[in-house]
């Protein structure tokens, strides 16, 4: 028999439950561009006072040393541990606002489901730099990126293209868990009129029944693997861009690649935003 409290505590629950899906609704469309604005402010403040704040300072020092020659070799030492401490500052404050970047640019990719013309290579290099933010990713995984930075645009969805590439990241992440040796590999280059985008890692293998998924098109009805099933989800929101793919296994590498028509498949071309 049920309990009152028991009653209650389930009720209180589901509505945490309900009320909890509706904050996660609306958070990437709606508050995460107002949290990036209210850091960008306050970030290009600190950098920009930084770099003033540099210059300042070597002017000083500069015109300390012509107006006191004689004092050169007992002011050198302070000028140069200040001038040092400058550019400590300058140096992390370029790398907080890197990580911003990449921050703001997977937020902003995963909101916009816009039809458009999309760098691969600006996609794929902000991925990977925000999947860092995964510990075991950047401290237990090689990570090596070969991304051509002249490729022809693709058309088609940020959002679609931004949850295809971390979903596969994720993939090989938890593919490679138990793996000696732990190395990703990713590169794109241009083929006849499309983009090729390749992901290697030293993962476990794909199941046959999940390469047999993705190459044929199939629901992969039957997999249990929920790891697979996301994959197989992930993949679905680029198939309708007329891609293809190929997978292959070589001396313990899985290959995977994609291979996607850069002129526009039926859609509207979009102006590519700045």
């Amino acid at each position: 028999m049920i309990k009152p409290k028991e009653v209650k505590e389930t009720r209180e629950a589901d509505v945490f439950r309900f009320l909890e899906r509706e904050f996660e609704g609306t958070f990437i469309e709606e508050l995460i561009p107002g949290i990036l604005h209210n850091f960008a402010n306050p970030l290009n403040g600190i950098i920009g006072r930084t770099r003033l704040l540099q210059r300042r300072l070597e002017e000083a020092i500069r015109k300390t040393r012509e107006a006191f020659p004689e004092a050169e070799r007992i002011l050198s030492e302070d000028h140069a541990k200040l001038l040092k401490d400058i550019d400590l500052i300058t140096h992390e404050s370029d790398r907080l606002f890197d990580l911003f970047k990449h921050v703001s640019g997977k937020f902003y990719a995963i909101g916009d489901r816009n039809i458009q013309q999309v760098n691969i290579s600006e996609l794929v290099e902000n991925e990977i730099r925000f999947f860092d933010f995964y510990l075991d990713f950047k401290h237990n995984v090689k990570k090596i990126m070969d991304l051509d930075g002249d490729l022809h645009d693709v058309s088609g969805s940020p959002a679609d293209y931004s949850m295809f590439i971390s979903t596969w990241v994720r993939y090989a992440m938890e593919a490679m868990r138990e793996s000696p040796v732990k190395e990703f590999f990713v590169s794109t280059t241009r083929r006849n009129g499309h983009v090729i985008l390749k992901f290697q890692d030293t993962g476990s293998p794909l199941p046959i029944e999940l390469k047999e998924a993705i190459l044929k098109g199939r629901p992969g009805q039957g997999l249990k693997d929920e790891r697979a099933s996301r994959l197989l989800l992930a993949i679905s929101l680029v198939r309708k861009y007329d891609v293809t793919f190929e997978i292959g296994h070589e001396a313990g590498i899985n290959i995977f690649s994609v291979e996607i028509p850069c002129k526009s498949v039926g859609m509207r071309k979009k102006a590519v935003r700045r």
